[in-house]
């Protein structure tokens, strides 16, 4: 796979611009309780028998005949089971798993939820526009900070007089235990973006964009970094042809002084109107520091002495303070554009503890779905994105899932509005696209080389929705697009039993 193919498949990633204005400050308000227990699923239902023959008949393709496959279909007005095939298999999920993430998020942080950055300063460290001392990044595990909320910050600084640190921008994320990849993600080693490490001080989804320019046809191209960093070096060696084809590798390097060099070789085209790949950061917490700096300089604001890595100190106040979007529209980057970083850091803040980790905030919501009648018989959770194979659920497991959380009012319709609309938006932008129930099916995808799935919901106008879980493993890449036109088909199926009922 080519960078430009890596960076091809992250729609999730943003551009570097200003996001919105400073989010008002939250009156207190407390997280949602956890999820009601409605009770759990009811028997299975007799089935419409041309609904289950067309299902069956869609499972029996013969490009299908070596897979797993389970699927679970509940009318979430009864809760009775429609339909089921394997539904208690344990399959990979895929990007599945990010439906029970962003599921217990709403139910045990609530909504309203938003994430804080703040800068601070030591106890009478402030004299006149000078900070004499370090100034100190306290991350909280932000999963959608990017350069401009820094720029917000520096502006913050820059208006209450500020023109010098005469410290350092000390870099705080003890709120996560360390930086560090998700579990699971040792099972490759891709120079890619959506393979990010996990870090409580983040920004830019821990990543970094390198733009490339064609020159004339046989000279060489003009790369550059965004944002600058000290730690980040670019070596490229890219030749300029004729046409409009790139054929781009990239590959990764430490430098005698630590820093870490992205080395790129191949060809691009003179007709290409420059091309723009992420890569992630090898240091995180140091990355978000030499970006601050870099913000504060352009702010007019001198730091004298650098990044440090530390905590802050007990008597530490804040001197501006940076919230997020609420918990309810970062879920959309999540399942909308299936954002592995957001969906690990969302996990990884489930954690009670001090500092979190990615094996209490696990505990917390295996802890949270068995609270609520989803049996946890099969059920194996390591991480909070579904990437590589170490993740396993049944279909009855999710769909169960969708059912309990559309029957609560409190974090349905911020979950369901997450999920991507078929044939309109997201993930499902180009599947069923002209098909008169497009935009009566929001369900989330899940692709890996292995496994392919599809989760959601199928309504139609004045009719209560059908929830439903298609987990289809054992696959391979060959298989992977009759597995897509089998969920498909499934879920127009579903979604035309929806407007059938009466």
């Amino acid at each position: 796979m080519t960078a430009r193919e890596r960076a091809d498949t992250l729609p999730e990633m943003v551009s570097f611009v200003l996001h919105g204005v400073l989010a008002a400050l939250l009156a207190g308000a407390a997280p949602a309780p956890p999820l009601a227990d409605p009770g759990a699923p009811a028997a299975a239902a007799p089935v419409p028998s041309d609904l289950k023959a067309a299902i069956d008949k869609i499972l029996a393709a013969p490009q299908l005949a070596r897979a797993t496959i389970g699927v679970a279909v509940i009318d979430t007005a009864t809760g009775a089971v429609l339909y089921e095939h394997d539904a208690d298999a344990p399959i990979n999920p895929a990007s599945n798993v990010k439906l029970v993430t962003t599921a217990a998020a709403l139910a045990l942080l609530g909504p309203e939820h938003r994430y804080v950055t703040r800068l601070e300063i030591a106890k009478d460290t402030r004299k006149d526009g000078v900070i004499a001392g370090d100034l100190f990044l306290r991350g909280g595990g932000d999963p959608a900070l990017v350069t401009a909320d820094l720029y917000e910050l520096a502006s913050l600084l820059y208006a209450r007089g500020i023109t010098q640190i005469d410290g350092a921008v000390v870099v705080d994320g003890t709120a996560f235990d360390r930086d560090e990849l998700p579990p699971g993600y040792d099972q490759k080693s891709e120079l890619a973006a959506y393979r990010a490490l996990s870090s409580a001080a983040s920004v830019n989804f821990n990543t970094f964009v390198v733009h490339v320019q064609p020159g004339s046809v046989g000279q060489p191209a003009v790369a550059s970094i965004e944002p600058p960093a000290p730690s980040l070096r670019i070596r490229a060696s890219i030749k300029t042809i004729a046409g409009a084809r790139d054929q781009i590798k990239a590959s990764r390097a430490a430098t005698a002084d630590g820093a870490t060099e992205i080395v790129l070789t191949g060809t691009i085209g003179a007709k290409i109107d420059g091309l723009s790949l992420r890569y992630p950061v090898d240091d995180p917490s140091r990355y978000a520091g030499e970006v601050l700096v870099q913000v504060l300089a352009d702010r007019g604001i001198k730091v004298a002495s650098g990044v440090k890595i530390g905590a802050a100190p007990a008597d530490a106040s804040p001197i501006a303070t940076h919230r997020s979007e609420p918990l309810a529209a970062l879920i959309r980057g999540v399942n909308k554009l299936s954002n592995n970083f957001m969906a690990e850091q969302i996990l990884k803040s489930l954690d009670t503890a001090a500092p979190a980790t990615f094996a209490g905030a696990v505990a917390r919501v295996r802890e949270h779905l068995t609270a609520h009648g989803i049996t946890d018989v099969g059920i194996k959770l390591t991480n909070g994105s579904g990437l590589y194979d170490t993740n396993r659920l049944s279909a009855r497991q999710i769909a169960t899932l969708l059912h309990r959380v559309g029957q609560d009012f409190r974090i349905a319709p911020d979950f369901i509005a997450s999920l991507p609309i078929m044939g309109v938006d997201g993930t499902l932008q180009t599947r069923l696209r002209g098909s008169a129930v497009a935009r009566y099916i929001r369900a989330k995808t899940g692709t890996l080389n292995q496994a392919s799935a599809l989760s959601g919901y199928a309504g139609a106008e004045g009719k209560p929705p059908l929830a439903f879980a298609i987990l289809i493993g054992d696959i391979d890449r060959g298989t992977v697009r009759a597995a897509r036109l089998a969920q498909d088909q499934i879920a127009e199926e579903l979604a035309r039993a929806a407007a059938a009922r009466g």
